[in-house]
């Protein structure tokens, strides 16, 4: 095998780390839903006077709605640790694609495969994992604030 046999998976690394880092995915992630049921309790409270459900529930749903801005708070400052570990992951497969491309023509000796190894498992493994933790953290995070948000919703459609 030969260092240029590497070449287009250390591309194809490079890619997906920085895809992964610039892609805003922490709006699918659990965080776009949450805000469309919200606004859709928001909504009921734009009833008319006699329609529209108690200053009780309307001081849940503020609760909630704060709760809702602290977990995105955190679940941002999480997502930055994630740009940041897929951005350093990404420059460290451009220096093993310089170190390919130097050296395309030579053939991996015995007692280098880790390099075979390392570059492949940098170029498939940190990025899908982080987004996969990322994502279940704020689906855990996130499902006791919907049941909540559910709850309110339900309560407010029985008194409108």
């Amino acid at each position: 095998m030969k260092y240029g046999d590497l070449s287009s998976i250390v591309q194809l690394g490079v890619g997906l780390h920085v895809g992964t880092a610039v892609l805003q995915l922490y709006s699918e992630l659990g965080v776009a839903p949450m805000e469309r049921r919200l606004a859709r309790i928001r909504e009921l409270f734009k009833l008319p006077e006699g329609d529209c459900p108690s200053p009780e529930l309307r001081e849940e749903l503020a609760r909630l709605e704060g709760r809702y801005g602290l977990f995105k708070i955190d679940f941002f400052k999480r997502y930055r640790w994630l740009v940041t570990v897929n951005s350093i992951v990404a420059v460290v497969l451009v220096v093993f694609l310089i170190v390919i491309a130097c050296k395309a023509g030579d053939v991996i000796r015995e007692g280098y495969e880790w390099f075979t190894v390392l570059a492949i498992s940098l170029s498939f493994i940190p990025a899908p994992l982080m987004v996969g933790t990322l994502w279940w953290d704020a689906r855990q995070r996130v499902a006791p604030l919907k049941k909540v948000a559910d709850d309110i919703e339900a309560r407010a459609i029985t008194e409108a």
